[in-house]
């Protein structure tokens, strides 16, 4: 991974950090199949990187055939987002992204438990030395980012060479929640639970932390604004915007992606959006999403299609996605736009 050419010292992680406990009933039998899934992604760890992608092509395909709920989200989303394509060209792109889906999960060991000097040969950071810099000059940081298969590597990567911070969603798994918290933070990033409201990352921020946030995924239409994603008004959120409003920041954008050539990750860290804020909220939400589109674009197959990105619609109608609360939800054609 690149050295930046600026290190910055790396503040006194906070009190407040997210570190759910060890409990004694994870060693009940009912966890036991949780440890042995924890066994198998550290023994997969240990296969090369083209071993793992070749067995990520089989696992993708057998992923694509039989999880129809998945497969469905899927090509409605790429059918939305990508119209221009034929229905071939689209089905491919799918399954290039189911591989790319189940090769991040063989890669959990690896990111885990992997030494760091392994850790480091496995991810690229990419970016000229503004994100350093400005950290080194004591600004405020927000670096936005989307979801992709490597999201949690790409973070990770980050933690490892700036001080780093972002939100998380608790899993239903107390013990999976237990782990995820600890290898999100072997190198000394901190996270906090969405749960807890924007006052911890705002400490963060002033304590010299980065943030590290997504804004891709459709929580309903509280703190959001309705803006064009791949030409469909999405419900997109405003949080960087808000945070930007409350304390002065260097807004960067992010994207994790795979090099199949040299079976390692790309964390790469885009040039600073100049002029944010700007005049409102919802036109920030818009460049934002218009540079996740570029981001996107770049590498198409290997962004997390699987989300329900158009799960609120703008006009009150039901969402293209199949959902039992939901009547009248189910896939049909991209609606017509301006």
């Amino acid at each position: 991974m690149a050295s930046s050419p600026v290190s910055p010292e790396k503040p006194q992680p906070p009190a407040h950090q997210y570190a759910p406990p060890f409990e004694r009933r994870f060693l009940a039998p009912v966890f036991w199949p949780t440890w042995l899934g924890f066994a198998l992604v550290w023994c997969l760890a240990w296969l090369p990187g083209a071993w793992r992608f070749a067995l990520a092509g089989g696992l993708g395909r057998l992923a694509w055939h039989y999880n129809q709920k998945r497969r469905e989200i899927v090509q409605t989303n790429l059918e939305w987002c990508f119209s221009e394509l034929s229905a071939s060209e689209r089905e491919s792109l799918a399954k290039s992204y189911s591989r790319y889906l189940s090769l991040a999960m063989l890669d959990i060991g690896l990111f885990w438990w992997g030494s760091e000097a392994r850790f480091r040969r496995s991810v690229v950071l990419q970016d000229d030395g503004a994100l350093a810099q400005s950290l080194a000059a004591g600004r405020k940081v927000i670096i936005v980012t989307c979801h992709t298969p490597g999201l949690d590597r790409g973070g990770v990567a980050l933690s490892a060479d700036y001080p780093f911070e972002t939100f998380v969603k608790p899993v239903r798994n107390p013990l999976l929640e237990w782990m995820l918290a600890r290898r999100r933070v072997r190198f000394g990033g901190v996270v906090f639970p969405r749960s807890g409201g924007l006052r911890p990352v705002i400490r963060g921020l002033r304590q010299g932390y980065a943030l590290y946030i997504l804004t891709d995924e459709d929580l309903g239409a509280e703190s959001a604004e309705f803006v064009p994603f791949f030409g469909i008004p999405r419900a997109t959120l405003t949080t960087p915007s808000r945070l930007a409003g409350m304390v002065e920041v260097d807004l960067y954008t992010s994207y994790t992606w795979y090099d199949r050539q040299q079976h390692r990750y790309v964390v790469q860290v885009f040039p600073k959006l100049e002029g944010f804020p700007g005049e409102s909220e919802a036109a920030d939400a818009a460049r934002l999403n218009l540079r996740l589109e570029e981001m996107i674009r770049q590498h198409p197959d290997q962004y997390m299609w699987s989300l329900r990105l158009f799960k609120t619609m703008a006009d009150g109608s039901p969402t293209p996605y199949r959902m039992k609360s939901r009547p009248g939800s189910g896939p049909r054609p991209r609606p017509e736009t301006d």
